[in-house]
């Protein structure tokens, strides 16, 4: 405890100033490093976000659907922070960029992809898949407004079983969420469901 008091009053001039003692000798390693921040008053950063070069040319070869989580975690700080990523053709997590914001809001959502798209050179994705945050939905159809946007999978899945108490209903619905099948055939799984769980 003492070492972490004893830590940040070291950091007198602020978060700003511990920022760029850490990114800007980052920066000389790494020419494509992006990262960005905002200030509040007394020098305290607000909203900060960084790529590195790996991450922008994986956005660059894998940018079709983009992942949009902040719900990932909190630091001591109590701040969201938000991870924007995808997958690659060995279906692996590719994080693309990485942001903390002082609120889950609207405008704090729109400045993350403004800068988002800074990064990646105004390469928007075709596909963006949330948790269902109602400022994130906001944020994505004034941002990418081209994009199409999606309902994360295990979110639905545990929305859905939260307000259905039949046991079967979970595997059924799942089944209905992750099928590959064509609209007709989805359409007659979902009647079972329905008609099977009573929902």
């Amino acid at each position: 405890m003492h070492n972490e008091v004893r830590k940040q009053h070291d950091l007198k001039n602020g978060d700003v100033n511990a920022a760029l003692y850490f990114f800007e000798p980052a920066a000389r390693n790494d020419e494509k490093l992006f990262w960005r921040y905002e200030v509040a008053a007394g020098s305290r950063m607000c909203d900060i976000i960084r790529s590195d070069g790996r991450s922008q040319e994986d956005y660059e070869a894998f940018s079709d659907v983009l992942a949009f989580d902040a719900t990932y975690g909190r630091n001591k700080y109590n701040i969201p922070v938000i991870v924007l990523f995808g997958v690659n053709h060995h279906n692996q997590t590719c994080v693309f960029v990485a942001a903390m914001v002082s609120c889950e809001s609207q405008d704090s959502y729109k400045w993350v992809r403004r800068q988002f798209l800074e990064c990646m050179r105004g390469k928007a994705p075709k596909a963006v898949i949330t948790y269902g945050n109602p400022s994130m939905r906001l944020a994505i159809m004034h941002v990418f407004p081209d994009a199409h946007h999606r309902l994360c999978a295990w979110h639905l899945l545990r929305n859905a079983t939260a307000h259905v108490s039949q046991p079967r209903f979970t595997q059924l619905f799942k089944q209905c969420m992750l099928a590959d099948i064509e609209v007709d055939e989805f359409e007659m799984q979902w009647e079972v469901m329905v008609d099977e769980c009573g929902v």
